[in-house]
């Protein structure tokens, strides 16, 4: 069986190589402008001491937490986990602590 679409894709065709816009970035003197924003770069995230909030309509929790960035900026964010993520989260941890639970029976005191 062979079906149409009567709504055809567009397509754009990719930038070429001549195209002056994907030559790279353009000269301040050029684009009119000193400075040219700059995204910062997150290094990591640090859970804050808060609890973490249950949604019970959703099913999601959520976790607040700080995002530290290379700059040695940081921002307040909150991280949502679906239940299947925070199942997952739940059972990463319980490895983590067990483990260092046998490590601390293994070391010497």
């Amino acid at each position: 069986m062979t079906t149409t679409d009567p709504y055809p894709r567009t397509c754009k065709n990719p930038h070429s190589a001549t195209d002056d816009s994907a030559q790279g970035p353009t000269s301040p003197e050029d684009s009119g402008t000193t400075t040219r924003p700059t995204v910062p770069i997150v290094r990591g995230l640090a859970l804050l001491d808060k609890d973490p909030r249950y949604d019970r309509r959703t099913g999601h929790t959520v976790l607040p937490v700080d995002v530290c960035f290379l700059d040695g900026t940081k921002a307040t964010a909150t991280l949502e986990l679906d239940p299947g993520r925070m199942l997952l989260l739940s059972i990463q941890l319980e490895r983590a602590i067990a483990l260092r639970e046998a490590a601390r029976e293994k070391a010497p005191e």
